[in-house]
């Protein structure tokens, strides 16, 4: 009898850990990023020292890309300037618009991202996150992979840079989904498409 009592302690106490484990699941999920819903704000610092916390863009529209300068798609992009075309594009579109590019290699530091700055000439700064804590949050999954806010902080849209994944189309002939995204958010209409897969290296996190 007491053996029958113990099994069934025993076998409470296993359903009531799975239980906790799915309500820590679902609370872990409920903070992370989701198209049309109010992202999660982060601190991060940039390769220059700087801090730089999302909730400081406050009533702005906001690009994040994920960056690995050692990514030969992130490497096609800015040789071709797709993504400083993009970057200007978006500023000519609302001078008010935030571009943030978010480094989660576990394996980089401030120089790497600083040198890339210098080589093409950025505007906009090159954020650590070598612990990946932000990259998880957005489910960051490849480089580059891209996401737009809107000034009311919604995440409206994740996903692919543009239609060029191999790297054979001139700009022209390129549709780049985040500058369509941005555009229709300006123009205060749905944006759609509001996902297409990211394409690109994984992002290296942390193990």
């Amino acid at each position: 009898m007491k053996a029958v009592k113990r099994m069934m302690s025993r076998f409470a106490l296993g359903v009531a850990m799975v239980a906790m484990a799915a309500t820590a699941l679902a609370a872990d999920d409920a903070k992370k990023a989701k198209l049309g819903e109010p992202v999660p704000t982060f601190t991060l610092t940039d390769s220059s020292g700087q801090q730089r916390s999302l909730a400081d863009y406050e009533g702005r529209i906001v690009v994040l890309e994920w960056i690995n300068p050692e990514c030969p798609y992130v490497v096609n992009c800015y040789k071709t300037k797709a993504m400083q075309t993009a970057y200007e594009k978006i500023k000519a579109m609302d001078k008010s618009a935030v571009w943030l590019a978010i480094n989660t290699t576990y394996s980089t530091g401030p120089s790497q991202n600083e040198m890339w700055i210098k080589q093409f000439k950025l505007d906009y700064p090159i954020l650590l996150d070598t612990d990946g804590t932000v990259g998880k949050l957005y489910d960051a999954r490849r480089t580059p992979h891209m996401f737009v806010i809107d000034k009311k902080g919604v995440l409206r849209y994740h996903g692919a840079i543009d239609d060029n994944k191999m790297g054979s189309k001139s700009l022209d002939k390129t549709t780049n989904y985040v500058v369509n995204a941005v555009q229709q958010v300006v123009d205060g209409e749905t944006v759609a498409p509001d996902y297409i897969k990211p394409y690109g290296c994984t992002v290296k996190y942390k193990r």
